[in-house]
């Protein structure tokens, strides 16, 4: 409880933000030991200034009631059902864990498990859809949900709130749909969106990383759209301007090489100019049915039995076991199925190239990867 604490006041200096606390308890080894280092020893860490290290140290020295005032943020928590989940815990969810700025700390409200969020789907685009755009929403969330795959979304009016009640009115659903609040998760924006809110405080998730009561501010929208992409296999952009949010949320998944999927919209649509372009740009891939996302998932989801839009059942095999090695090589094609060289594999796994050579030839025989020309491999079980 006291490293809870502690932790939860780091999260809350103004300016510190995930990726420099993060660095903070990973030299330190906890949030409490933060505030017993020196100002030097916090100084030391990236884009940390000696004049921040000693705000940081003086804040905290001067902070009043600490325990009453945790204690009571706490009990508020339990008081409203809300979870406190920090990164160390072996609940945080997986996907989101592997992001280079995961947040320190979720806050969510509803039941929830991690294998609720295992297999995801974001679903993003405008506030103000065209019937298309409300109907494809509204597909895509369905049929994912019937395969056991959970659509993640912002909550925010238009395509999002399409998605979030798709799923909670498909009888067939396997899976939840979770919204990602740009404020705490006790607060309810839009407004109108009461009766949803309530419905999925029974039946979905409600995420944030925002502290409880935390308002609206028009800055957290676009910083919390990377947890929707970072909770996510690969995100679906249905209906966006060249400018509008949703392709921020795209971006995002990119750079955490995630899959985009865009759905293609009039030439002459406003709303579609961003998805089309995404498409246009090749930064997208072209989705028209279910078929064409399970395709590209395809390794990625661990034992579901799928059944695509055509009906056909589709069976994504499980991992196979992986021994030592095998699991550090096998990671750096997470997220990633296209092939990718000996080098890359070789740094990102911290293997030599010669260890990870032997490995990937025992991947081989085992029929988990296939070796290309010039030193490449890439995924091969299906």
């Amino acid at each position: 409880m006291n490293e809870l604490k502690h932790l939860l006041f780091l999260t809350q200096i103004e300016g510190l933000g995930a990726v420099r606390t993060k660095r903070l308890i990973d030299k330190f080894g906890s949030a409490e030991n933060v505030f017993s280092a020196e100002p030097a020893e916090i100084a030391e860490i990236e884009n940390i200034s000696g004049k921040s290290a000693l705000a940081i140290l003086d804040a905290y020295s001067r902070f009043n009631d600490f325990d009453s005032v945790f204690d009571e943020f706490i009990a508020k928590a339990e008081k409203l059902h809300i979870t406190i989940l920090p990164l160390s815990s072996p609940d945080y969810p997986d996907l989101l864990k592997r992001i280079y700025d995961p947040p320190v700390i979720l806050y969510i409200r509803g039941n929830y498990s991690p294998e609720k969020l295992a297999n995801s789907i974001g679903i993003v685009g405008t506030r103000k859809p065209t019937d298309y755009g409300k109907k494809m929403s509204e597909r895509f969330a369905e049929e994912l949900s019937s395969a056991g795959i959970a659509v993640i979304s912002g909550f925010a009016r238009g395509v999002d709130t399409h998605a979030h009640k798709a799923v909670l009115k498909n009888t067939n659903a396997a899976a939840i749909t979770a919204a990602v609040f740009g404020c705490g998760v006790d607060m309810i924006y839009p407004p109108e969106n009461k009766s949803l809110y309530d419905e999925m405080l029974e039946k979905g998730l409600l995420i944030s990383e925002y502290e409880i009561s935390a308002f609206p501010d028009a800055v957290n929208f676009p910083k919390r759209n990377r947890i929707i992409s970072g909770l996510s296999l690969g995100t679906i952009v249905i209906e966006s301007d060249i400018d509008g949010g949703a392709l921020i949320t795209a971006r995002t998944a990119l750079d955490q090489s995630r899959e985009v999927f865009a759905v293609p919209g009039y030439i002459t649509s406003k709303v579609s100019s961003g998805t089309n372009a995404l498409i246009k740009n090749g930064q997208a891939k072209l989705v028209e049915n279910l078929d064409d996302i399970l395709v590209e998932l395809t390794g990625k989801l661990n034992g579901l039995k799928l059944n695509s839009a055509n009906g056909n059942s589709i069976k994504v095999n499980e991992i196979p076991e992986l021994n030592g090695n095998e699991k550090l090589v096998y990671d750096t094609f997470l997220m990633n199925l296209e092939p990718i060289h000996i080098d890359f594999i070789s740094e990102k796994s911290g293997l030599n190239i010669s260890d990870s050579l032997v490995t990937l030839l025992n991947m081989e025989f085992k029929g988990i990867v296939e070796q290309l020309p010039g030193k490449r491999f890439k995924i091969s079980y299906q």
